[in-house]
């Protein structure tokens, strides 16, 4: 007679899973290097594309299939992840990385794909149902913005409190739907990375504290004109609360960065915008990508098209992506 355990690894042995993640918009923090308080914090926006799917399947030995760059990461995320579950272990896997995000453009590929590799091994070892801050811990992120964490859980537009402990995952204070039907066009110049890895931790660790009064002015922002805008579904509202946000704290981080905005083309590509009446542009994360709301995919195709088309900007790449409402797609067989 099969053992419950006999049982449960004959289940595994049959499972199959595939999940499909889009991408996390993130326009800045709310508070950095605090001497009191929520630290960090956050506004962000989950999007349908550049998306990951990963398919993986249980195996006599692990087998990674996709390009170069993505199995790298998927292996070093899987074995970290299998150092930090000892208790369970994660049975041999077969993964394929049919899609993936850019790295270092602003989308937060790292927590993403992690959690998709995360969530994988958990349900592999028949934990199909981790918490999140459990599943945060063993692929070793949310050390900073909660926002990619919670966006993969939950997906639309968030509102990240902060954390007051070392340890604790950013407070999800807020989280909407956004509009379906508004859009955002994504530029981002040809052959350009934002910071990352050590130099992102440097950038953090020789920042100055935001001042107490920015903190204040950002939090005005977030609740007293860009929640309100998107409950309201006021585009104009939320366009201004967009581009004042971001440029506050683009400002606030233009030493790190070398200006408001990371990449100078995308700098000149702002002010071109805002001259055209396109108010609602922001950076996301460390850039160098920058999203522009629009009010309609007509009005996002058309603004792409202008630009693709013009030879001046063919030093950048223009694309059309829709919010994403929904958290991280999960399909068990």
């Amino acid at each position: 007679m099969r053992s419950s355990r006999e049982t449960l690894i004959e289940k595994q042995l049959m499972t199959s899973v595939e999940i499909t993640t889009g991408s996390r918009l993130h326009f800045g923090p709310l508070s950095v290097a605090a001497p009191a308080g929520g630290r960090f914090g956050g506004i962000g926006l989950m999007i349908e594309s550049p998306r990951i799917i990963l398919s993986a399947e249980t195996a006599d030995h692990d087998s990674f299939h996709g390009d170069d760059s993505s199995v790298r990461r998927v292996t070093d995320f899987l074995r970290r992840i299998r150092q930090a579950m000892p208790e369970k272990a994660s049975p041999a896997v077969s993964i394929t990385i049919s899609e993936s995000i850019p790295s270092h453009c602003g989308f937060g590929s790292g927590t993403q794909l992690g959690l998709a590799v995360g969530r994988i091994a958990s349900i592999m070892a028949g934990e199909p149902t981790l918490p999140l801050q459990t599943l945060a811990r063993r692929v070793g992120r949310g050390l900073r913005s909660a926002v990619g964490l919670h966006g993969f859980d939950l997906g639309g537009f968030l509102v990240d409190g902060g954390r007051a402990q070392p340890d604790q995952l950013g407070t999800l204070v807020s989280r909407m739907e956004f509009p379906d039907d508004w859009r955002f066009v994504l530029a981002v110049p040809k052959q350009a990375a934002g910071l990352s890895g050590e130099a992102e931790q440097s950038a953090f660790a020789t920042q100055p504290p935001m001042p107490q009064s920015l903190t204040g002015d950002l939090c005005r922002i977030v609740l007293m004109d860009w929640i309100p805008s998107v409950l309201e579904r006021d585009f104009l509202r939320c366009s201004e609360a967009l581009y004042t946000f971001g440029h506050a704290v683009g400002d606030f981080f233009s030493r790190a960065q070398g200006g408001v905005f990371a990449h100078p083309r995308m700098a000149e590509w702002a002010a071109v915008l805002r001259r055209r009446g396109v108010q609602g542009v922001a950076q996301t994360s460390w850039g160098p990508t920058l999203a522009a709301l629009c009010d309609s995919d007509a009005m996002a195709q058309q603004l792409t098209r202008d630009f693709t088309n013009d030879p001046a900007w063919n030093d950048c790449s223009f694309n059309v992506v829709a919010p994403l409402n929904r958290g991280a797609s999960v399909v068990i067989r």
